[in-house]
């Protein structure tokens, strides 16, 4: 070779080294990014965890208060039972005591005395009946939260569920424990087993019954040689319970766990006496498949999948299995399992010629805190009516009313909008009194909110008021100069009072926080990028769950969900009366878990969207809704009031099933 072409080629490949280099760079600095991604994908997950996991926590507590409150409001009605009964034998006792002092007992009339004091001698003194103290016992779903249970990282070409796991040998007969017995089962793809899917899937098989290590068959564990297919096979040496686990990147393949059973040779023979001549021909195997749960973890002795470097067996440790690249045998089908224990499978029905179709069950809620995550699209939310107030302009009624709010005592404050006034009612809708500012007289007042100190806060076209629970007025946080309004109010997480501020001239929208104890500004969030129409948009109703806002916008028909620490905005909703349509959202509710309830005021009715902002169904309600404005959710008795501007009843407390 001429020294010249040596140099040129030294020189050509250094330049391809130095492409190389740029290469690598490159993918380092999208690695990076990739990694911070996940990260915060991860990160975003377990804060929403948390914050379900606190809402669950205050809702218990809040159910704990509500339960301690009715025991010491029944020991309280004891203890005034109690003391009136002693005062009538104490009056009864001087009386007796003063006839006696003067000698005239014969005068006392014992009968009569017996007859006043009879209900009261003969009444139990302590009621043993009394409700036992309550007492908390913490759930076992959250003692012990696994890597698996947030998700799994996917590091190779394919995904879990493109795996299944299926039973091929045997398929018939009993499965009985012999020390030469096998069991064959076969994970199948139809992706391909690639290296990397092979240093990440693992297995591990288990006998409840004992805790002996279950024996493999080495040499017939194998990878096919198109490497869609990977055989496992063992012993079944014993009887019991047999669990066989495929993992990949620790979560499930479709079909795991396998179970099945394993007779002794007694339990056969005792079996094949209690056949009967009806029994011939059909199957009598004891072996039963079924799918179990899918959040077990696998065994620590779980084998790897390692793939092949140099030969095409691999040398195995105690822990490690084998694989070969030899198919499984072609006599074997490779088949879905299905059970085979007559026992257990009742007998099959003649298929109809025409199909049935088959309404869905009613579904009833889950006890507890409201949670509606069990609804699926098309599914049904039923309100029945359990409280009303008409409408009209008397002391007990309401007038058109928007905004309204529950207060730590069960006291309901509702907006008589356009009546400008606001009024207090009990919780059985009795009319207790006016909530009045002493500065001026309310004007078109209509959003709430309960504070957490127990104190509410009420909007009007002017100002922000503070209110004790008594509807005693307190201060003014906010007053309109002129230039701004303010709609809807919210507290969020840190104790601010939230609002939506809409300036008239530049037709601005901000989202305020105010601090309750100074009464200053503390944070805005301008909505100028969240908005896409603002000539049209006008937003007007905001509450805040689980660490965000939600905003109706009833100019462009649509729902905000804003997170206010990242200013991440999801937005759902259009115009229109179909399947998650809606014209003039109004008020809206969220549950424990993030679901939506919105107010669709024109149309006449309440939507529910999941968390996800994708339309649920209609809520039934008995009655019907008519201009829906205002909606309080009560989570812990799952119930719902509604606001309405139009029909008989002003305000209706709706039970939901």
């Amino acid at each position: 070779m001429e020294l010249g072409i040596f140099v040129e080629r030294l020189q050509n490949k250094l330049v391809i080294n130095d492409q190389k280099l740029e290469d690598i760079d490159c993918k380092r600095k999208e690695l990076t990014k990739s990694s911070q991604e996940v990260q915060e994908k991860i990160s975003a997950l377990c804060g929403e965890v948390q914050a379900r996991v606190g809402a669950a926590g205050e809702a218990l507590k809040g159910k704990t208060v509500v339960e301690f409150s009715k025991l010491e409001n029944e020991l309280s009605s004891m203890r005034e039972e109690v003391r009136s009964d002693s005062l009538v034998l104490c009056s009864e006792l001087e009386k007796i005591t003063e006839l006696v002092g003067r000698g005239d007992e014969d005068k006392f009339d014992l009968d009569e005395c017996w007859g006043r004091v009879k209900e009261i001698i003969s009444r139990c003194q302590l009621d043993e009946s009394t409700r036992k103290m309550p007492s908390f016992y913490h759930s076992k779903t959250l003692a012990k939260v696994k890597t698996s249970d947030l998700g799994y990282l996917s590091v190779a070409e394919f995904l879990p569920d493109q795996f299944q796991l299926v039973l091929t040998s045997p398929m018939s007969g009993l499965m009985v424990a012999s020390d030469m017995n096998k069991v064959i089962c076969t994970v199948t793809t139809s992706q391909q087993f690639t290296e990397m899917i092979q240093a990440n899937i693992k297995f591990s098989i288990k006998n409840k019954a004992c805790k002996e290590t279950v024996p493999y068959c080495k040499e017939e564990c194998k990878l096919s040689e198109d490497k869609k297919s990977f055989q496992i096979c063992f012993l079944i040496q014993r009887p019991g319970v047999y669990m066989l686990t495929v993992l990949l990147y620790d979560q499930h393949v479709n079909d795991s766990p396998l179970v099945l059973r394993v007779a002794s040779k007694d339990e056969m023979d005792n079996e094949e006496k209690k056949t009967t001549p009806e029994d011939e021909g059909q199957s009598t195997s004891k072996s039963v498949i079924t799918g179990v749960a899918r959040q077990q973890e696998p065994e620590q002795d779980c084998l790897v999948l390692v793939p092949p470097t140099v030969t095409k067996t691999i040398t195995t440790t105690p822990t490690t299995q084998s694989m070969s690249s030899q198919p499984p045998p072609s006599a074997v089908p490779l088949r879905r399992p299905v059970p085979l224990t007559r026992a257990v499978s009742p007998p099959s029905k003649p298929t109809p010629t025409n199909p049935i179709s088959i309404p869905p069950p009613a579904t009833l809620l889950p006890p507890g805190p409201l949670n509606l995550s069990h609804l699926s699209p098309g599914g049904k939310l039923s309100g029945l009516r359990m409280l009303s107030i008409e409408e009209g302009t008397k002391p007990d009624s309401l007038h058109k009313p928007i905004g309204m709010c529950l207060l730590q005592n069960g006291n309901i404050v509702v907006a008589s909008t356009f009546e400008d006034k606001v009024k207090m009612f009990s919780p059985t809708g009795k009319f207790l009194t006016l909530v009045s500012s002493s500065e001026s007289p309310f004007m078109r007042p209509s959003d709430m909110v309960t504070l957490q100190s127990g104190q509410f806060v009420v909007r009007d076209d002017n100002r922000l008021q503070v209110f004790s629970p008594t509807g005693t007025y307190l201060r003014t946080l906010w007053q309109d100069k002129g230039q701004a309004k303010c709609y809807g109010l919210a507290q969020d997480k840190e104790g601010r009072l939230v609002t939506i501020m809409d300036t008239r001239r530049q037709k601005k929208t901000d989202l305020l926080f105010f601090d309750l104890d100074t009464g200053k500004l503390a944070r805005k969030i301008e909505m100028d990028d969240i908005i896409t129409d603002k000539s049209r948009s006008k937003c007007r109703f905001l509450t805040y769950e689980l660490g965000k806002l939600y905003i109706t916008d009833l100019g462009l028909d649509c729902v905000y969900v804003l997170d206010p620490t990242t200013i991440s905005v999801k937005v759902f909703g259009s115009t229109g009366s179909g399947p998650g349509q809606v014209s003039d959202p109004a008020g809206l509710v969220v549950d424990t878990v993030g679901n939506i309830i919105v107010a669709d005021s024109r149309n006449h009715r309440l939507c529910l969207f999941s968390m996800e902002g994708k339309f649920v169904c209609n809520l039934s309600l008995s009655p019907e809704a008519r201009r829906p404005s205002g909606v309080v959710l009560d989570k812990e008795n799952r119930e719902l009031y509604v606001l309405t501007l139009q029909g008989r009843a002003a305000m209706t407390k709706y039970k939901l099933k």
